[in-house]
């Protein structure tokens, strides 16, 4: 049986802007994530607060 782990991260955007900042940090943690061997299995976004137009972005990872 082998052992699978599993992760989240949580990213944390301001607004509904989809900043070329908010662009390259989501590429990062994708980066580093892939390099330690973890395989994004899933993406989610939430809608946090709707006056001010505030989301999140949950990452799913899986590693064997």
């Amino acid at each position: 049986m082998s052992n699978v782990e599993n992760d989240l991260d949580i990213y944390y955007a301001v607004g509904n802007a989809n900043t070329q900042r908010q662009e390259n940090e989501i590429a990062a943690i994708i980066k580093k994530r892939n390099a330690s061997g973890w395989k994004l299995i899933s993406t989610s976004t939430a809608i946090v607060d709707t006056k001010n137009q505030f989301s999140n972005l949950y990452l799913f990872w899986e590693k064997k």
